[in-house]
């Protein structure tokens, strides 16, 4: 009857009660009416679909009265459906199934199970949201309401295989006999077999009499349904059904004793997947009415004149299409090429190209030494035209800044150390850097950039404000090269801005730059820099002393002291902030320098300020040497032997005769055996000579500044 009633409820429809911004496409993922011609009725091409999911009770068993659905027992499913417009679909289906539970309360001593035969047969109306959604969507999300019958056989399982009844003890076993039976002692321990043999309205246990097995239900569900192609689709849903019957469990809040259950009837939910077939697609036809229905929109004529890039020649005929606004096009809609070289004129840099020559994108010959430039430039992997990249095995990337280019701003380069005046001139510009050369002497440039044009903005800004010398320079490898001879072609650089093979002459020399007089270095700025001075000395101290110290910088004076410093800081508070940071570090005769319009000045006048009238700032004059670091991280010993392996035993013979000797592992897998530490020099000479004196002839002497190996010469040197 509901399939009849279904049936005769299909009204006509045309292509015309169809908006047009509703046109079935193919992606849509909802059947559907089939736009067909004009004066052909709506046919009945419905959707059938066949699903598998399971049942869940919500009724009067267990303490929360509902069933997880990954419990429940497995239902059938088959559903007629047909699309009324394309967003609501009308919907006949039939469920078959069982639905059941079972429940064991050792606490209340409840012990109930059921399980029903469920058969529904409804319908129900699908709503899709498709007049919110694109037409054109692989995923169709829904709501759906309706209203069905069911039938449903419940059963119950309280005998075993061989008609043994089932009694629950206390002790979680189920027995033959009840715990409080007389010849309890005689019982024994039975397994449920789960087959519900039991009808239990029949059993009539708590006096309910025939009460009818059938019900109304009203489903509520919600889902998606995912397009597979124009003919399959597959749908996940969840149903509510909410029924009018409090039978399906055999339990109710008018059960007696423990098998009483709640006032609320028994309700179940069905988790469900099902495919569907959509007959209503014709495989050869399907979208012929559809194109036929679009192509009687399209204006032809206004097709047929249609001129996009508006060049005055209509797309038809159009063989450039897309040419800028402005530009002239020959008949065929081309920009003019007059040298005809491939690179229209409105692009051409060389308008007047040679017959038959190569010319690059921007239509500029290509000369044979260009060629060979670019032939470099393509296989280049030694950094010459590009920056070199290296990566480890895992992929991540290894920065070598030792290897790659950079430009710089060159102050100078001297073979002697700076006079008083150069020095503070120097160190008022707040990006100085020095680099020592393999002969000696010591080049001063500023700044360090990726590009030849950020170096050349840097140096106009040094020449504007007073160093009347900068060139640009790069650096690569630890060393300065001459940028003078690229710099100076760039202006002979062609009509394709690229510097040919011939031009591009970088030195590879080694030999350093002419040194710069000192009346040649003038600066004028407001700013005050501050710099941070880790010492001064009459020898040189290797930079890996002061490894730890970031930004080092070595300056050589001309009353030959070396000195190191950091940092260039335009504000006091953080240059204090960097020197109590470096004073941890074990550097505590640090001291802050500040330096203005190519000065050095007092620190009070650059605002330098103390905490009580009674303590004072200390200015260090610069021709001081001065030792910046910790005395008592200055360590030396004495060293009888490196062996990779154990001594030999007349080693250790010798070994045993010496106080206080230690064994300590270097960084190269040596045991190295030392006397010491000391605090002083002298003190380890002593010791070294004793050894010698005692047989012990390959013994010297070696340094440690805050436990990191130094030579005796600099540990010396910092001890002064």
């Amino acid at each position: 009857m509901l399939f009849l009633f279904f049936v005769s409820c299909l009204y006509s429809q045309t292509a015309d009660s169809i908006p047009l911004n509703k046109v079935p496409s193919q992606a849509s993922t909802v059947p559907q009416p089939s736009l067909s011609d004009k004066n052909t009725g709506f046919i009945f091409k419905p959707t059938l679909g066949l699903g598998i999911g399971t049942l869940s009770i919500y009724g009067d068993l267990y303490t929360k009265n509902f069933q997880a659905p990954m419990i429940g027992r497995v239902v059938y499913e088959l559903n007629l459906s047909q699309s009324i417009t394309h967003y609501l679909q009308f919907n006949f289906y039939v469920l078959n199934g069982k639905l059941g539970a079972n429940e064991r309360n050792v606490n209340v001593n409840r012990n109930l199970n059921f399980q029903s035969q469920i058969t529904t047969g409804g319908i129900n109306l699908l709503y899709n949201f498709g007049n919110f959604l694109p037409v054109n969507r692989q995923a169709s999300p829904f709501v759906s309401l309706g209203f069905e019958g069911l039938e449903f056989l419940s059963k119950t399982d309280l005998y075993d295989a061989h008609n043994n009844r089932y009694y629950y003890w206390s002790d979680n076993t189920i027995r033959n006999k009840s715990q409080t039976d007389p010849e309890a002692f005689k019982a024994i321990e039975i397994k449920r077999d789960y087959s519900y043999e039991s009808d239990i309205r029949e059993l009539n246990l708590d006096g309910f009499g025939k009460y009818p097995e059938r019900s109304f239900a009203v489903p509520v569900g919600i889902g998606s349904i995912f397009k597979i192609n124009e003919f399959w689709s597959a749908k996940f849903g969840v149903t509510m059904h909410f029924t009018f019957t409090d039978y399906i469990d055999g339990v109710t809040n008018n059960s007696v004793g423990d098998r009483k259950g709640n006032a609320r009837n028994d309700n179940f939910m069905m988790s469900s997947f099902s495919l569907n077939y959509n007959f209503g697609v014709n495989k050869k036809e399907s979208f012929k009415d559809e194109e036929k229905y679009n192509m009687e929109q399209v204006d032809y004529f206004a097709l047929d004149k249609d001129d996009q890039d508006a060049d005055g020649v209509i797309d038809m005929v159009d063989s450039c299409q897309g040419t800028p606004p402005g530009i002239e096009v020959d008949a065929k809609g081309c920009p003019l090429d007059g040298d005809k070289d491939g690179v229209p004129d409105y692009l051409d840099k060389e308008l007047k190209s040679g017959i038959d020559a190569f010319v690059d994108e921007n239509g500029v010959t290509l000369t044979d030494s260009i060629f060979a430039y670019r032939y470099e430039f393509y296989m280049d992997s030694t950094g010459r035209f590009a920056k070199v990249e290296v990566h480890d095995h895992k992929g991540n990337l290894v920065v070598n800044s030792a290897t790659q280019k950079t430009y710089t701003v060159e102050l100078g380069n001297y073979k002697k150390g700076l006079s008083s005046v150069v020095l503070s001139q120097f160190l008022s510009i707040n990006d100085i850097n020095s680099t020592v050369n393999n002969d000696s002497t010591t080049t001063y440039t500023a700044g360090t950039f990726s590009t030849v044009e950020a170096a050349e903005k840097r140096k106009q800004e040094l020449i504007n404000s007073g160093v009347t010398y900068a060139k640009v320079v790069y650096k690569q490898k630890g060393k300065v090269y001459d940028l003078a001879d690229v710099t100076s072609n760039q202006n002979n650089t062609n009509k394709s801005g690229i510097v040919t093979t011939k031009d591009k002459t970088e030195s590879t020399s080694n030999e350093p730059t002419n040194s710069v007089p000192a009346s040649n270095i003038g600066i004028h700025s407001s700013d005050i820099v501050f710099r941070i001075q880790l010492g001064a000395y009459h020898k040189p101290i290797s930079k890996n002393v002061f490894k730890d110290i970031e930004n080092l910088m070595e300056v050589r004076t001309d009353d030959s002291l070396y000195k190191y410093m950091t940092g260039a800081y335009t504000d006091i508070s953080i240059a204090a902030k960097n020197k109590v940071e470096i004073l941890l570090k074990g550097y505590d005769g640090v001291f802050i320098t500040a330096y203005k319009d190519g000065k050095r000045i007092m620190l009070k006048d650059a605002g330098a300020t103390t905490n009580s009238e009674k303590e004072t700032i200390d200015e260090i004059p610069d021709n001081k040497a001065i030792s910046g670091v910790n005395k008592k991280l200055i360590q030396f010993k004495v060293q009888i032997g490196a062996l990779i392996y154990e001594p030999t035993s007349d080693n250790k013979i010798k070994f045993a005769k010496i106080k206080n000797l230690e064994k300590e592992a270097t960084t190269k897998g040596l045991n190295r055996y030392v006397v010491g530490p000391f605090n002083d020099y002298n003190t380890a000479l002593n010791t070294k000579n004793n050894l010698m004196a005692n047989g012990v002839t390959d013994a010297f002497i070696i340094a440690f500044f805050n436990g990191e190996q130094i030579t005796t010469q600099e540990a010396i040197e910092l001890l002064k």
